[in-house]
Parts: structure tokens; sequence; C-alpha cells
């Protein structure tokens, strides 16, 4: 085989090998935006949103925000999560234009990054999906209680359609026990169709570091994703969720139970139909305990789809010691 041949052939084998962006698969992984050891916790709350439907140029969307912090909370890191889904100009896919703003005090929310994802593929309905990032003022210790509006701010005839608005903060608090935190957002559409099988629509979230194990209280896994838990579909199982556990194993089942018995959390966990919504509040909630399958290091969440339809956007691990 000529010199030239192999080279065509290798460039075809890293094509083949190397995922496409942007689709059903689980191929855009969360961020690392924050991880400290401190003492202190967090807050999220989606407020009251809601569905919205289809937002045209000119109309608003509100969600109310209630979050309370300790009388000596001071926060570490904070943002507001716009999750939007089907953006659109006529049958076009196209990227939203929106706004935020606070009512309480009239400011206009500074927006500090995008993520998207799509199908992936053309096809009727492929459009994108996403989640905007903003920043907002700190929220103060004790009750917190301020309304946001969104705004479509096309100048054309585009829509786009809101599944709810989150807030998360990060806060240090001198009377809060001490505790190890990871905090990962993003956006990775999961489907397990269109030739994606579950092994593909699955997101792995990885939360590196070491953790000194002696001494843990407890430890979190807290999960938001859009549009998980809600399916039109009578399926037994539409999604998994693996703890330091890989979605598939080679190892014959007779000998992971002898193992799982006689070293309990070893070969980590597996759950399913773990996210929470309905067809009005479509932002799929997980919290989950995971004390007893924590590692030393090297631990990670696996986030499968089997015809549920949903798009991973944030990730918390948080451990507690005594």
């Amino acid at each position: 085989m000529s010199s030239r041949r192999i080279v065509i052939g290798l460039i075809l084998l890293l094509v083949l090998a190397v995922p496409v962006a942007a689709t059903y698969a689980g191929d855009k992984p969360l961020s690392i935006v924050f991880h400290d050891e401190f003492r202190g916790d967090y807050v999220y709350t989606a407020g009251n949103s809601t569905y919205s439907g289809a937002i045209s140029p000119g109309e608003r969307y509100t969600v109310m925000f209630d979050p309370e912090l300790p009388a000596d909370a001071t926060v570490r890191y904070q943002r507001m999560y716009v999750y939007w889904v089907w953006s659109k100009l006529d049958q076009n896919a196209i990227y939203p234009v929106l706004s935020l703003t606070r009512t309480d005090t009239g400011e206009p929310l500074a927006e500090v990054d995008r993520y998207t994802d799509s199908k992936g593929f053309v096809s009727q309905n492929d459009f994108f999906s996403g989640v905007d990032i903003f920043t907002t003022r700190d929220l103060s210790p004790g009750k917190n209680s301020f309304e946001v509006i969104l705004e479509n701010n096309a100048t054309d005839s585009r829509t786009f359609v809101v599944q709810g608005i989150g807030l998360l903060a990060v806060y240090e608090s001198p009377g809060s026990p001490e505790a190890i935190i990871w905090v990962s957002e993003g956006a990775d559409l999961l489907y397990s169709s269109h030739g994606i099988t579950p092994t593909m629509a699955s997101s792995r979230i990885d939360f590196p570091g070491t953790i000194d194990r002696s001494g843990l209280e407890s430890a979190e896994l807290f999960l938001v994703a859009p549009s998980g838990g809600y399916t039109r579909e009578k399926i037994p199982v539409i999604n998994r969720l693996f703890f330091n556990r890989e979605g598939t194993s080679s190892m014959p089942s007779f000998f992971e139970t002898i193992l799982s018995a006689l070293f309990p959390g070893s070969s980590g966990k597996e759950w399913v139909n773990v996210f929470d919504s309905d067809e009005v509040v479509q932002i799929g909630i997980d919290r989950r305990d995971v004390l007893p399958y924590l590692r030393s290091e090297g631990n990670f969440a696996l986030v499968q789809d089997e015809k549920d339809y949903l798009m991973l956007t944030n990730a918390v691990l948080r451990a507690e010691r005594r």
C-alpha cells in the first residue's frame, strides 16, 4: 500500500473517531466553574418558573424568586440561567436575542456566557436549544425576594421557548459546616433517537481533585436537566444516572454482585428515572445521596438518556465534614 493511501486512511480514521459537535449524543460535557473547600453551602431555585410557549419579539416572561441565605453568608459564586429551546426564524434554526432585567432595581443583567446544542443533522425541526448565563448583584443575608423579566429583543420574527430561569448562589458562612463544593454548567442535549444509542446519549461530569473521606458527614449530587423526567411515551426506563460507575461493565453480573457484597459502594451506583418534571414545570431536578459511593479521587457522574429527551445543564457535588 502506498504512503499516500496510508495517510488518507489515517485521516479517515481520525475523522470517524472524533464525535461531531452539537448532536443528540453526549458531546458537550459540562464545564467546572467553581471548586473549593470552605465553610458554606449553596442554594438553587427556579422560582415560579413554568413552560412559556413560543415567545415572539417584544413579548415578556416573568419569574419571581425568594431565596434565603444565613445571616452570616457571603456569596462566593452566583449565576442566573435562562433555559431556552426551539429557537427559530420560520423553520430555520437561529439563536435568540433576549435580555433579562430585575424589576426591584431596574438593573439590566449582564450576560456572561451562552451554551448551545442541537439535533446535529439537517432535518425537520432541527432548532437550537441552550442556556444563557447572567450575573446579578449578590444575594443578601436573610430573605431575598425579587422578580426578573425576560424579553425577546429580536428585530425580526424569530421566536423561542423558555423552560424556566434558575438561580444558583454558592455562599461562605462561618456558622455552616465545612464543605467541598464543585459546580458545573453547560448545555448537553441528550436523546436516544435518530441513530443515537443510549450509550452515545450519555454525558459525563467529572469532579477533579482529591477528598479525604475520613470524617465526611454527607455527600449530595444535585442535577438540573430541562425536559428531564417528562415524556408522553409510556416507557419503563427513560433515563439513567451512574455515579462512579461506567454505563456498561465488562465484568459478569455474578462477579459484580459478589464484589458489591464484599465492598459496598466500590463499583458505584446506578439509578433509573431520576428527574422530576411535568408539562408545566419542565426543569427536571434531582438530588441524591452519593456518600456511600464517593471516592478519594476521580469522582464522576454519568447521565444517560433512554427516550427521555433532556438537556443536561447544571451539576453540583457537595461533600460535608462532621
